[in-house]
Protein backbone atom coordinates (compact mmCIF):
# COMPACT_ATOMS: atom_id res chain seq x y z
CA UNK A 1 0.00 0.00 0.00
CA UNK A 2 1.30 3.56 -0.93
CA UNK A 3 1.96 5.79 2.64
CA UNK A 4 -1.49 7.60 2.83
CA UNK A 5 -3.98 6.01 0.72
CA UNK A 6 -6.53 4.02 1.52
CA UNK A 7 -8.33 1.41 -1.26
CA UNK A 8 -11.76 0.52 -1.02
CA UNK A 9 -13.99 -1.47 -3.65
CA UNK A 10 -15.92 0.41 -6.26
CA UNK A 11 -19.69 -0.94 -5.87
CA UNK A 12 -22.79 -1.79 -7.90
CA UNK A 13 -26.11 -1.78 -7.12
CA UNK A 14 -27.26 -4.95 -6.16
CA UNK A 15 -31.40 -6.37 -6.23
CA UNK A 16 -33.54 -8.58 -4.71
CA UNK A 17 -36.69 -8.30 -6.41
CA UNK A 18 -36.64 -11.55 -8.40
CA UNK A 19 -35.81 -13.26 -5.35
CA UNK A 20 -39.10 -11.54 -3.04
CA UNK A 21 -41.33 -11.40 -6.55
CA UNK A 22 -40.98 -15.13 -6.38
CA UNK A 23 -41.20 -16.24 -2.69
CA UNK A 24 -44.57 -14.16 -3.20
CA UNK A 25 -45.20 -15.73 -6.61
CA UNK A 26 -46.08 -12.41 -8.55
CA UNK A 27 -44.74 -12.55 -11.97
CA UNK A 28 -42.99 -9.91 -13.35
CA UNK A 29 -45.83 -8.16 -15.28
CA UNK A 30 -48.10 -8.02 -12.35
CA UNK A 31 -45.30 -6.21 -10.48
CA UNK A 32 -44.82 -4.07 -13.25
CA UNK A 33 -48.87 -3.13 -13.29
CA UNK A 34 -48.77 -2.68 -9.83
CA UNK A 35 -45.30 -0.16 -10.16
CA UNK A 36 -46.84 1.45 -13.00
CA UNK A 37 -44.15 0.69 -15.41
CA UNK A 38 -43.09 -1.77 -18.25
CA UNK A 39 -42.36 -5.68 -17.57
CA UNK A 40 -38.85 -4.72 -18.92
CA UNK A 41 -38.03 -2.08 -16.75
CA UNK A 42 -38.70 -4.86 -13.53
CA UNK A 43 -36.85 -7.21 -15.88
CA UNK A 44 -33.86 -4.65 -15.72
CA UNK A 45 -34.26 -4.04 -12.39
CA UNK A 46 -33.48 -7.44 -11.65
CA UNK A 47 -30.17 -7.85 -13.72
CA UNK A 48 -28.92 -4.90 -12.04
CA UNK A 49 -29.49 -3.25 -15.93
CA UNK A 50 -31.17 -0.10 -14.21
CA UNK A 51 -31.09 1.80 -10.88
CA UNK A 52 -34.68 2.58 -9.90
CA UNK A 53 -35.85 6.45 -9.14
CA UNK A 54 -36.66 6.78 -5.27
CA UNK A 55 -40.42 6.40 -6.12
CA UNK A 56 -39.92 3.37 -7.74
CA UNK A 57 -38.23 2.18 -5.10
CA UNK A 58 -40.36 2.88 -2.85
CA UNK A 59 -43.57 1.43 -4.54
CA UNK A 60 -41.40 -1.84 -5.19
CA UNK A 61 -40.43 -1.95 -1.07
CA UNK A 62 -44.16 -1.93 -0.13
CA UNK A 63 -45.80 -4.41 -2.52
CA UNK A 64 -42.93 -6.76 -1.37
CA UNK A 65 -43.07 -5.77 2.09
CA UNK A 66 -39.55 -5.38 2.35
CA UNK A 67 -37.58 -2.16 3.06
CA UNK A 68 -35.88 -0.63 0.28
CA UNK A 69 -32.70 -1.44 2.37
CA UNK A 70 -33.74 -4.76 2.24
CA UNK A 71 -34.01 -4.97 -1.45
CA UNK A 72 -31.77 -3.33 -3.23
CA UNK A 73 -27.75 -3.04 -1.95
CA UNK A 74 -24.31 -2.07 -2.75
CA UNK A 75 -21.79 -4.61 -3.56
CA UNK A 76 -18.11 -4.92 -4.17
CA UNK A 77 -18.19 -4.90 -8.54
CA UNK A 78 -15.47 -8.00 -8.36
CA UNK A 79 -17.64 -10.19 -6.34
CA UNK A 80 -19.50 -10.18 -8.94
CA UNK A 81 -16.92 -10.46 -11.45
CA UNK A 82 -14.78 -13.14 -9.66
CA UNK A 83 -18.18 -15.22 -8.77
CA UNK A 84 -19.02 -15.58 -12.59
CA UNK A 85 -15.67 -17.42 -13.08
CA UNK A 86 -14.70 -20.93 -12.83
CA UNK A 87 -12.52 -22.32 -9.78
CA UNK A 88 -10.61 -23.72 -12.24
CA UNK A 89 -10.29 -20.27 -14.20
CA UNK A 90 -10.24 -18.79 -10.40
CA UNK A 91 -6.93 -20.85 -9.51
CA UNK A 92 -5.32 -20.39 -13.23
CA UNK A 93 -5.91 -16.30 -12.72
CA UNK A 94 -3.98 -16.61 -8.71
CA UNK A 95 -1.07 -18.84 -10.56
CA UNK A 96 -0.60 -16.33 -13.67
CA UNK A 97 0.06 -12.92 -10.76
CA UNK A 98 1.76 -15.71 -8.54
CA UNK A 99 -0.53 -15.10 -5.81
CA UNK A 100 -1.86 -18.12 -3.41
CA UNK A 101 -5.39 -19.17 -4.42
CA UNK A 102 -6.12 -18.65 -0.96
CA UNK A 103 -5.36 -14.91 -1.13
CA UNK A 104 -6.84 -13.98 -4.15
CA UNK A 105 -10.33 -15.56 -3.32
CA UNK A 106 -10.62 -14.13 -0.05
CA UNK A 107 -10.95 -10.60 -2.25
CA UNK A 108 -14.56 -11.84 -2.65
CA UNK A 109 -15.47 -11.89 0.84
CA UNK A 110 -12.70 -9.44 2.42
CA UNK A 111 -13.66 -6.51 4.38
CA UNK A 112 -13.38 -3.18 3.23
CA UNK A 113 -11.44 -1.66 5.75
CA UNK A 114 -9.07 -4.30 5.03
CA UNK A 115 -7.90 -4.55 1.20
CA UNK A 116 -5.27 -2.33 2.03
CA UNK A 117 -3.82 -3.94 4.94
CA UNK A 118 -4.27 -7.34 3.20
CA UNK A 119 -3.26 -6.50 -0.60
CA UNK A 120 -0.42 -4.31 -1.96
CA UNK A 121 -1.85 -1.89 -4.80
CA UNK A 122 0.52 -3.90 -7.24
CA UNK A 123 -1.26 -7.18 -6.37
CA UNK A 124 -4.42 -5.12 -6.66
CA UNK A 125 -3.26 -4.18 -10.65
CA UNK A 126 -2.34 -7.65 -11.23
CA UNK A 127 -5.92 -8.48 -10.04
CA UNK A 128 -7.96 -6.14 -12.25
CA UNK A 129 -5.46 -7.68 -15.04
CA UNK A 130 -6.05 -10.50 -14.74
CA UNK A 131 -10.01 -9.95 -14.32
CA UNK A 132 -9.65 -8.16 -17.67
CA UNK A 133 -10.68 -4.73 -16.07
CA UNK A 134 -9.06 -1.50 -15.28
CA UNK A 135 -7.47 -1.32 -11.83
CA UNK A 136 -10.44 2.03 -11.50
CA UNK A 137 -13.64 -0.62 -12.21
CA UNK A 138 -12.93 -2.40 -9.42
CA UNK A 139 -10.69 -0.15 -6.26
CA UNK A 140 -10.77 3.66 -5.67
CA UNK A 141 -7.83 5.15 -4.15
CA UNK A 142 -8.42 7.45 -1.64
CA UNK A 143 -6.68 9.98 0.34
CA UNK A 144 -5.77 8.39 3.89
Amino acid sequence: MVEGFLIRFQKKLVSRIRELREEREIPQLELARLVGVSRQYIYYLERGMYNPSTTISIKISKILGKTVEEIFFFEPVIKDLMGSKTLDELDEMAEAIEMSVEKFMNLRKIDEDKVSKMYTEDELIKISEVLGVEFEELFIKEED
